[in-house]
């Protein structure tokens, strides 16, 4: 059982949280059903004092997940929060056969998110942490979809350098890839009950399911040589999700992409797909030296093409302008509710031409609502969690 200071916490969370749903002229129908607030505090109270915890009805669980996006700071894309499609899987591992339960019950989420190109917003709730802080059901990828990182002998990665790890240890417990290119999709293993499942390849079994976008550029066809790719969504599966105090530690959830992700961060970081310099040679920069500045100029080519590329295959995909101008219009929808608009502000600019989108010149509150939100968590299977004093880590 959880110490007493433990279910305290619990119990002032868990009411926070419900009060936050009560005050919501939405969400409180949810609560009205099962006699409105109090009594339902009333009952969150006895259970957790019983048995150390409590078990959410579906219309909290509903509202939760949209309230820890609506409170997640570092997301410019929460202006979306109401739209987010709540499933819940938190039998899913009770099943006769886990691992296939869950494994359909990602691939069904993998295929609703994408919706033919009309991304939705989708999150899959699996079993909560049990009181004895045991996680039924957890997951070794970081997202859903990942490239693969491959050692080669010359001692380059063939693929993405973030993902050299678990590329390590799936081929250490079995798996095979097909081939070993720079856009390799990693296989899946869970880990129910403490153990893990075999590693599956779940692209490899069914290569529909992987959609990706070939990337070209509108105006230079001599782009297309360089074989660039992503996938279409965005989907992460390593981030805890609390609601109302209770940790459910695999709760994957998608939005969409915003292009600089792709066009200023994971193909052109140096310690990741580093193509800048292949991107140059395309367009003939002068790359003697930095004061030309081909880095910048190769960068918004890079992210012309990533935009162009999502828009031509029919692929949602926002861009750091627009998605700017709607948070915007979010922080000026929420203070006149009264609501102080939290921001990690570092977060919230993009990493291409920050000062050009309204968030730059906002100042945030980088306040951290614990009770209810997603969080960092300690890798599965860890026996010490390690210390952290990051408010955005469990």
């Amino acid at each position: 059982m959880p110490t007493s200071d433990e279910t305290s916490t619990l119990l002032k969370e868990a009411q926070t949280f419900l009060e936050s749903m009560a005050a919501d002229s939405r969400a409180k129908k949810g609560l009205e059903k099962t006699g409105g607030v109090e009594l339902r505090l009333n009952q969150v109270a006895a259970s957790i004092k019983s048995t150390g915890t409590y078990v959410h009805t579906p219309a909290e669980l509903q509202f939760g997940a949209r309230l820890a996006w609506r409170n997640s700071n570092r997301c410019i894309g929460r202006h979306l929060w109401r739209s987010l499609e709540v499933r819940d899987c938190r039998a899913s591992h009770e099943s006769d056969d886990p691992t296939q339960a869950v494994r359909q019950a990602l691939e069904s989420h993998l295929d609703e998110a994408f919706n033919g190109g009309r991304i939705r917003s989708v999150i899959s709730i699996f079993s909560p942490r049990l009181v004895d802080g045991s996680d039924p059901v957890r997951i070794a990828n970081h997202q859903l979809t990942r490239y693969a990182g491959f050692r080669s002998t010359n001692g380059q990665v063939i693929g993405d350098p973030h993902s050299l790890e678990l590329t390590d240890k799936c081929l250490a417990e079995g798996w095979r890839p097909v081939s070993k290119t720079p856009f390799t999709a990693l296989p899946w293993q869970f880990i129910i009950n403490d153990q893990r499942t075999a590693v599956l390849d779940v692209f490899a079994d069914d290569a529909s399911r992987l959609k990706e976008v070939e990337l070209s550029h509108p105006n230079e066809p001599e782009f297309s040589s360089l074989n660039l790719r992503w996938y279409a969504v965005p989907l992460l599966a390593d981030m805890a999700l609390k609601i109302g105090g209770i940790v459910y530690p695999f709760a994957p959830f998608n939005g969409f992409y915003m292009g600089t992700e792709i066009g200023a961060r994971n193909l052109a970081d140096r310690d990741r797909y580093n193509v800048l310099p292949d991107v140059a040679r395309i367009f003939q920069l002068d790359t003697s030296n930095d004061r030309t500045l081909w880095r910048d100029r190769a960068l918004v080519e890079l992210n012309l093409a990533v935009l162009h590329s999502f828009d031509k295959a029919g692929i949602t995909i926002g861009d750091h302008h627009k998605l700017g101008e709607q948070f915007e219009a979010f922080c000026k929808a929420e203070t006149k509710t009264g609501k102080e608009v939290s921001g990690d502000w570092s977060w919230l600019n993009p990493p291409m031409s920050p000062s050009q989108t309204p968030q730059f010149h906002r100042e945030f509150t980088n306040k951290v609502e614990r009770h209810t939100n997603f969080f960092y968590q300690a890798e599965p299977e860890a026996l010490v969690k390690p210390p952290s004093g990051c408010p955005f880590h469990l």
